[in-house]
């Protein structure tokens, strides 16, 4: 998990997930709304430099919505996002 936040505070958010790995680059913006059961994921824009570097997805657990990456390679990476959240 990249980014958690309480399913009880905020009942949707939007990312956007910049990965960076050697000299290749991903950017990607995603939108996720829970019902505080399961999340709804829509990724709408993505964008990279040298084939995808790494696929996002969401989840609840524990009481929190969690932003997950699973990269394509075990090479080391560095992962920025920014989030905008809006409350239950």
């Amino acid at each position: 998990a990249v980014d958690t936040f309480a399913a009880a505070s905020y009942r949707s958010a939007k990312y956007v997930i910049q990965i960076t790995q050697g000299s290749n680059y991903q950017v990607s913006e995603i939108m996720v709304i829970h019902n505080g059961t399961t999340t709804t994921t829509a990724e709408y824009a993505m964008m990279n430099t040298n084939g995808v570097l790494g696929t996002l997805a969401t989840d609840i657990n524990a009481g929190n919505v969690r932003l997950l990456v699973t990269m394509a390679s075990a090479t080391s990476a560095t992962i920025n996002i920014t989030r905008t959240a809006i409350v239950v």
